[in-house]
C-alpha cells in the first residue's frame, strides 16, 4: 500500500513538473496565465444567433465589470473595426448601466464609420446621452447629423426626454442640405407629434421638398396627426398627383384616411 501511494505521489509530481516546464520561458521564470476576456466581443457580432446569445449572456454576466474592456476597445483606434462594432453593441445592451462609457461612446459618434452603432448604444443610454446628440446634430458630417437626430427621436420615447429638446432639432432639420437628414427629420415628425402646430407646417413643406424620398415620408407622417392634418389637405392633394408614384400612393392613402376620420 505504502508502494501504490509513493508510486502515486511521484506521477502527480512528474506531471506538475512537466506542466511547469512547457509554460515557463528558458529563463525558469513561469509565465502568468491570463484568461481571454473579451472573446464575448467577438461573439456579439456573430452571423449566428447562438453565438450572440451566448455573448450576450456573458455580458449581462460581466455587467459593469465588462466595462474596462468595453472602454479599452472603444479607445482604441487601432482596434479592429467589428471589435470597436461589438463593443458599441455591448453599450447598447448595457444601456443606462454603461454611463461610464458615455464619453467613449460620443467620441466615436464623430466617427462616420461608427455613428450608425454608436448613436443606436447613446438612444438606449437615457437622457445623460442628450448633450453629446446634441452637439452631434450639429456636426460636419451629414451621417453624423443624421444617426445624432435620429438617437435623439428614439430617445423621445424610450426617456421621455423633453420634447422641446427634440421638436426644434426635427424642425430645423428640415431644411438641412442633405436629404437623409430631411427623411429623417420628416420620420420622426411624425412620430414625435408634441407640436401639432409645428409638425404639421414643417410636413406640408416637406411634401415640396426636391427629395422624392422626403415627399413620399411626409406624407405618410401627416397621416399620424389625424384632424390636426386637415390644413395640409390642399398640400396632400397636390401631392396625389406628383411625378413619383411612392409620392402618390402614400398623399393618396393619407387622404383617405383623413376623410375616414372626419365622417366617423
Amino acid at each position: 500500500m505504502l508502494r501504490f501511494i509513493a508510486l502515486f505521489v511521484a506521477l502527480v509530481a512528474g506531471v506538475g513538473v512537466a506542466v511547469w516546464y512547457y509554460r515557463a520561458p528558458a529563463n525558469g521564470v513561469p509565465t502568468p496565465i491570463v484568461r481571454n476576456d473579451d472573446r464575448w466581443l467577438e461573439g456579439l457580432q456573430s452571423r449566428s444567433p447562438k453565438d450572440v446569445e451566448q455573448a450576450t449572456a456573458l455580458l449581462e454576466e460581466r455587467g459593469t465589470s465588462a466595462l474596462p474592456v468595453i472602454r479599452r476597445t472603444l479607445q482604441d483606434p487601432a482596434a479592429e473595426p467589428a471589435k470597436r462594432q461589438a463593443a458599441l453593441k455591448a453599450t447598447a445592451i448595457l444601456g443606462t448601466r454603461a454611463a461610464e462609457a458615455l464619453p467613449d461612446v460620443s467620441a466615436v459618434l464623430q466617427e462616420p464609420e461608427y455613428a450608425p452603432e454608436a448613436a443606436l448604444a447613446l438612444s438606449f443610454m437615457g437622457s445623460a446621452a442628450v448633450p453629446a446628440l446634441q452637439d452631434a446634430v450639429n456636426a460636419n458630417d451629414p451621417i453624423v447629423r443624421r444617426e445624432a437626430l435620429r438617437a435623439l427621436g428614439k430617445l423621445r420615447e424610450r426617456a421621455s426626454i423633453d420634447p422641446r429638446i427634440v421638436v426644434p432639432l426635427l424642425l430645423r432639420a428640415i431644411d438641412d442640405p442633405d436629404p437623409t437628414v430631411r427623411q429623417v427629420a420628416v420620420t420622426y415628425l411624425g412620430i414625435v407629434r408634441d407640436d401639432p402646430a409645428a409638425g404639421v407646417g414643417a410636413l406640408i413643406k416637406a411634401l415640396a421638398d426636391e427629395s422624392a424620398e422626403v415627399r413620399q415620408v411626409a406624407a405618410a407622417a401627416l397621416a399620424e396627426y389625424g384632424t390636426h392634418a386637415d390644413r395640409a389637405i390642399p398640400a396632400l392633394k397636390k401631392a396625389a398627383a406628383d411625378a413619383d408614384e411612392d409620392v402618390r400612393r402614400e398623399a393618396g392613402r393619407t387622404l383617405v384616411h383623413l376623410s375616414e376620420i372626419k365622417s366617423k
